[in-house]
């Protein structure tokens, strides 16, 4: 029986997982977040910083206790340094196939023989990225949402993922207050994201063929279910970048038309415009028209 996986690397220091580091340091797991830039990686622990205090400002961590995880945080550009002693590894790299096999490969030769290997991935597989390593009993899928201020988690096996494997990861999950919903065998993007998916294609078909605004169309989405935002700014807090990085694999996959995301996408991107982590998107940040008095009723 596999223990709780106490000792945490994080690989890749972007928006998703300088945040994952962020969760498992809250609720007092050791973790390693690990990147090639170091430059990358200070301002990753700058963003962690900033969330440690909003988690105190809103009562969920005392001042000390924030200040004791931020402290024993760390991070490495070496990877067997940032790889030693490692229980579990959350590989959260470009949506792109190859790359990540490459990078599992790595990880796969340096990490400890028992160390858990997943993948913050919403759209490729575990048992395709890990096609040429040798523990793939111990893989299996992730997708967090916003571990910042969200519980939830989807989780996925996969045919070689053992129960050994699915106890130690769901242990982990509960122990850092996610809510793991599983998808219990593999297909493309799990269960859950398969439908935000589906919504999500449908939106920037309607956007780029010129039907509808993106203001106007998350207007009647917020104003019919609820949310705090739509689509369009959803896809904002994600980055463009990988709203295209994720289409594009299932284009790859299936090579129909429909699946291609639309050139007016691209043309946002190459002009920077990435959502909230670059200041402009669909809305413009930090105080997106979404967020104003008013803005729900079309008003200015």
């Amino acid at each position: 029986m596999l223990n709780l996986p106490q000792n945490v690397t994080i690989v890749g220091s972007g928006t998703q997982g300088s945040m994952l580091a962020f969760r498992s340091a809250a609720f007092g797991r050791k973790v390693c977040l690990y990147d090639l830039s170091a430059d990358q990686l200070t301002g990753a622990m700058e963003k962690i910083k900033g969330w440690f205090g909003d988690w105190v400002d809103q009562g969920k961590l005392s001042p000390d206790t924030a200040a004791a995880a931020y402290q024993s945080m760390r991070t490495a550009t070496d990877l067997a340094d940032a790889l030693k002693d490692c229980d579990i590894i959350i590989e959260n790299v470009p949506e792109i196939l190859t790359l990540k096999q490459s990078v599992w490969k790595e990880l796969d030769q340096a990490a400890p023989p028992h160390t858990l290997l997943t993948t913050n991935s919403s759209s490729l597989k575990a048992s395709d990225i890990g096609a040429f390593i040798d523990r793939k009993d111990k893989t299996f899928n992730i997708n967090f949402m916003t571990p910042t201020t969200d519980d939830l988690v989807e989780v996925m096996w996969n045919q070689y993922t053992s129960e050994e494997t699915k106890e130690a990861a769901l242990d982990f999950l509960t122990a850092q207050d996610n809510v793991p919903i599983i998808t219990q065998k593999e297909i493309k993007g799990f269960s859950l994201n398969r439908v935000w998916r589906a919504i999500k294609k449908e939106s920037l078909k309607l956007w780029a063929e010129g039907y509808i605004t993106p203001e106007d169309f998350d207007r009647a989405w917020i104003l019919e279910w609820g949310t705090p935002h739509g689509p369009f700014g959803l896809m904002d807090k994600v980055g463009l970048d990988i709203v295209e990085q994720i289409e594009l694999t299932y284009y790859d996959e299936s090579q129909d038309p429909n699946d291609r995301p639309p050139q007016a996408l691209r043309e946002m991107i190459e002009k920077g415009w990435l959502g909230e982590k670059t200041g402009r998107g669909f809305y413009e940040y930090p105080d997106p028209a979404y967020s104003r008095p008013g803005w729900l009723k079309g008003r200015k």
